[in-house]
C-alpha cells in the first residue's frame, strides 16, 4: 500500500471513528432527555456516551446544533413508534387500531424529547423547519393510511379531514387527554378511535 493510499485510510478510519462518537452523544443526549424530562449538560452527555468533554464542542458547536441532530436521529433510532407497519392494509377497523397505536406509542415514548423541542422552537429556525417537516410527514402518512376512504371525497374536503384526524391525533391532543384531562392510555385510545371512525366517510 502506497503512502498516499494508507493517508486516504487513515482518513477513512477517523471520519468513521469521529462519526460514531458523534452518533452516540446524539443518543446519550436522547436517553437523558427521555430518563429526565430535561436538557442535559454538555458534561452529562459526553460522560453517558464515553466521550471527553473536549471531543463534544468538537462535535457540536453549540447545544442547538445537538438537538437539532436529536431531531433529525429520532426516525433512525425509533422506526417502530414514527412508521405505520403495513401502512394502509386491512379493512377500516384494523387500520384505525394500527394508526392510533403507533401514534399513542409515539407519544408515550418520546413526549419529554418532542416538549423540550417545542420549548426552544422561538430561539432555533432549523427547529421549527424539522418539526414542520415531521408533522407533513405524519399527515402523508394519514393520506396513505386512510386513501380508501379520503379517496371519495373532493380535494378541498380531503385535506380538511387529514388536517382533523392530524390535529386531532397530535401530541398536543395527546398532553389535553393524558395530562390536563387525566384520562388513561385506554380512554385516549378509545375517544380517538370513535372520532376517527366518525370522522372518516362510510365506504361500500
Amino acid at each position: 500500500m502506497t503512502n498516499n493510499s494508507q493517508s486516504v485510510s487513515q482518513s477513512h478510519a477517523h471520519t468513521l471513528k469521529r462519526s460514531e462518537r458523534r452518533e452516540s452523544a446524539v443518543d446519550a443526549f436522547i436517553d437523558l432527555v427521555l430518563e429526565s424530562g430535561n436538557a442535559p449538560s454538555p458534561d452529562e452527555v459526553a460522560k453517558r456516551a464515553g466521550v471527553s468533554i473536549a471531543s463534544m464542542y468538537r462535535y457540536f458547536e453549540t447545544l442547538d446544533e445537538l438537538r437539532n441532530d436529536a431531531i433529525a436521529r429520532i426516525t433512525e433510532r425509533f422506526p417502530e413508534l414514527v412508521f405505520i407497519p403495513e401502512i394502509g392494509t386491512g379493512d377500516r377497523k384494523q387500520r384505525i387500531a394500527t394508526f392510533i397505536k403507533v401514534r399513542l406509542a409515539l407519544y408515550e415514548k418520546l413526549h419529554p424529547l418532542q416538549l423540550l423541542n417545542r420549548r426552544n422552537l422561538h430561539g432555533s429556525s432549523i427547529t421549527v423547519k424539522q418539526l414542520d417537516s415531521a408533522r407533513l410527514m405524519l399527515c402523508d402518512q394519514i393520506r396513505v393510511h386512510y386513501d380508501y376512504e379520503l379517496r371519495t371525497l373532493s380535494t378541498a374536503d380531503r385535506e380538511d379531514l387529514v388536517a382533523s384526524i392530524a390535529v386531532l391525533t397530535s401530541v398536543e391532543s395527546w398532553e389535553q387527554f393524558r395530562r390536563t384531562m387525566n384520562r388513561t392510555v385506554g380512554q385516549t385510545r378509545r375517544a380517538w378511535n370513535s372520532a376517527i371512525h366518525h370522522l372518516l366517510p362510510v365506504t361500500e
